[in-house]
């Protein structure tokens, strides 16, 4: 089984180009508490593959503002064509967020791995679950975190970083030990359990409702959810509406 990390940067979050893209290659198998699951010969500090393109739309603002990369910088560039092709024989997609960057690349046939589900998991209580939040949150001295976060969002950097945010996860599940295991906690983790908006999310500081309770106590909102409301055409609210764990 092989699995990447895989990071990109885009132009925005309607329709993106890929502008960066970033993959580390990594290990089978590991031993419980493992710190480097990079395949040798890459590594987050290392280069591993990098690629950039020049966009085909224009690079928003609030894309500029996050990444630092502006149209100057990819002139010279080949230009995006609106998909990259994965190393081959490659299994599990890893990433924070992992359908924003697999959708980006086109979408390719491949089980995804989602730190970010994950984490939510793991570590609830958190007041944010962004990748950098995360990393201040695990990183033993924060100044260190605050020197690696000043590189953050090149395409590289977060690739490292979720790398960094993998392993923490792998120390708190011990028994799985190969991907496969790990791609089906992160299912169950991508299935929600409470609201997260309307009338049953969070409000006044307390989280929000359980799904479950809501299905009994008011289905005609269940099935408005299901038929109508954008935010529940992801599959997972999908499965969670319907009871599907």
């Amino acid at each position: 089984m092989t699995a990447i990390i895989l990071d990109t940067e885009t132009t925005g979050f309607d329709e993106p180009d890929v502008i960066q893209l970033a993959w580390l290659p990594l290990v089978s198998s590991w031993e419980p508490g493992q710190k480097n699951l990079c395949l040798p010969g890459t590594g987050p500090g290392e280069r591993g593959g990098v690629y950039a393109w020049r966009p085909r739309k224009p690079i928003t603002f609030g894309a500029m503002a996050a990444h630092h990369i502006i149209p100057e910088d990819l002139k010279d560039e080949h230009e995006w064509t609106g998909s990259w092709e994965l190393p081959p024989a490659t299994d599990y997609l890893i990433g924070h967020n992992v359908d924003y960057d697999w959708k980006a690349i086109g979408s390719p046939p491949v089980r995804r791995i989602c730190t970010l589900a994950i984490a939510r998991k793991l570590w609830p209580d958190v007041d944010s679950h962004s990748l950098g939040a995360l990393v201040y949150s695990l990183m033993e001295s924060r100044e260190a975190a605050r020197n690696v976060l000043k590189g953050a969002h090149s395409a590289m950097t977060d690739a490292g970083l979720c790398h960094f945010l993998l392993t923490h996860e792998l120390a708190r599940m011990p028994l799985i030990l190969n991907w496969e295991r790990l791609w089906a906690a992160s299912e169950r983790a991508r299935i929600p359990t409470h609201f997260t908006f309307g009338k049953y999310g969070p409000q006044n500081g307390q989280p929000g409702v359980a799904i479950a309770e809501v299905r009994r106590m008011d289905p005609g909102y269940i099935d408005w959810c299901l038929t109508k409301c954008d935010q529940c055409k992801d599959e997972y609210w999908q499965r969670a509406l319907r009871g599907q764990t």
